[in-house]
């Protein structure tokens, strides 16, 4: 018996994986590409989503009844001269929307606005949060 040598080894590594047939510099183009890409949305995205236009949050809220909830709602707008709108939606148990409130915000002088709303619900709510926030 006779021994392969390492000419023939290489020879059949070489059959059975062929170059690829892609060159590597276009690999690394496209890599450089997408990160350039990519990189740019995600900076942009950061800092458009880093400020919106209106914010609000909940600071406290109280089930009062089966049907209402009193709930305390902080708005935030850089530019108070712009009007907008924030939905506050209560939630029940399983998870149901039950209710919700539009407090329309009116163009003013206070970046920092505090709002007392009662939401009227059809079942018992459990929870209160903000579902979106809009200049108009």
């Amino acid at each position: 018996m006779t021994s392969p040598t390492d000419t023939d080894a290489a020879a059949r590594l070489a059959r059975r994986y062929p170059p690829s047939r892609t060159p590597r510099w276009l690999w690394v183009a496209i890599a450089v590409t997408l990160a350039v890409v990519g990189g740019g949305w995600m900076i942009w995205a950061a800092l458009h989503g880093a400020n919106p236009a209106v914010s609000a949050k909940i600071v406290s809220f109280s089930v009062t009844s089966d049907q209402t909830v009193d709930v305390h709602v902080t708005t935030q707008r850089p530019d108070p001269s712009r009007p907008g709108v924030c939905t506050v939606i209560v939630q029940a148990e399983s998870y149901d929307t039950v209710g919700q409130y539009p407090i329309e915000l009116a163009p003013g002088t206070e970046t920092l606005e505090d709002h007392h709303v009662t939401v009227r619900t059809f079942k018992r709510g459990t929870s209160a949060s903000i579902r979106s926030c809009e200049a108009r």
